[in-house]
């Protein structure tokens, strides 16, 4: 992930020409800064991201991403199709397959083989990579389906198919084309409704900012330099934060020039 300010625009907002070993922490503050104001103050990813996430349709016409502003959205899509089936022939003790983010892990009494979408592009070529593990079997459903990108397959977790008990490797179903996008509020609208259903609405997509915004920036370098000028000092404040094994703590009320421009930014939990 990429950072809300630059390196060299901290030492230039702390008046410093290059970090020496008394600044060696730097880097750390910086990032420990901007963990902080995401996952703790804004309660929101600002920077830029791609996300692939499901949500539940509730069957009303409108759906609020967890992300925003969105910048791009490349599928909206409700259910889901068959894109293999899979099997272990062996009859034995237990047999499961899992799809992660990366790649699909075929695990038969604790004997784990991990097959990769990076080195395994297509789901022909998935297919045929399953097959070639001893006591595997992979059947694509369509033949149309072969050449889909194997990322396409959806996240699920320790399938029992042992004795030759097929289970499903899902993919979203075809992209919605007929719907609205906020994209500042990261809502989409649907005259027909989202389907009702647990985690059936695939959607992916790019929210966050980039560039990011100056004031954000701004609020940003005074937390850096409130906390850099302080890193001597035995008593920190109240709230702490951690990362990376350091600890660092923040006052319990951060300058208000920060706190007056995160504000704008942060989430309201309702």
């Amino acid at each position: 992930m990429s950072n809300l300010v630059d390196l060299r625009v901290v030492l230039k907002f702390l008046g410093l020409d290059a970090l020496t070993s008394a600044d060696k922490n730097l880097e750390l503050i910086r990032d420990s800064v901007e963990s902080w104001i995401q996952t703790v103050y804004c309660r929101r990813t600002l920077v830029e991201t791609t996300y692939k996430e499901k949500y539940d349709g509730t069957g009303c016409n409108s759906l609020v991403l967890d992300n925003y502003p969105i910048t791009s959205l490349s599928r909206l899509s409700m259910g889901f199709d068959e894109a293999m089936r899979i099997k272990n022939t062996n009859y034995g003790a237990h047999a499961s397959v899992s799809v992660s983010s990366t790649g699909v892990v075929l695990n038969k009494d604790g004997t784990v083989t991990t097959l990769l979408f990076a080195t395994y592009t297509t789901i022909n070529m998935l297919s045929a990579a399953i097959c070639a593990v001893s006591g595997w079997v992979a059947t694509i459903s369509l033949s149309e389906y072969g050449t889909f990108p194997s990322t396409v397959l959806v996240e699920r977790m320790g399938l029992q198919c042992i004795n030759n008990a097929e289970v499903g490797l899902m993919m979203p179903a075809d992209g919605e084309w007929s719907f609205e996008t906020d994209a500042a509020k990261g809502i989409l609208y649907s005259d027909f409704g989202f389907l009702e259903g647990t985690r059936n609405i695939s959607v992916e997509y790019k929210a966050g900012y980039n560039p990011i915004p100056k004031d954000l920036e701004l609020a940003t370098l005074i937390l850096i330099k409130n906390i850099y000028q302080k890193r001597s000092e035995e008593s920190w404040g109240t709230t702490s934060y951690s990362a990376g094994g350091i600890s660092m703590s923040f006052d319990k009320d951060i300058p208000m020039e920060a706190k007056q421009i995160l504000n704008h930014y942060r989430r309201t939990l309702v």
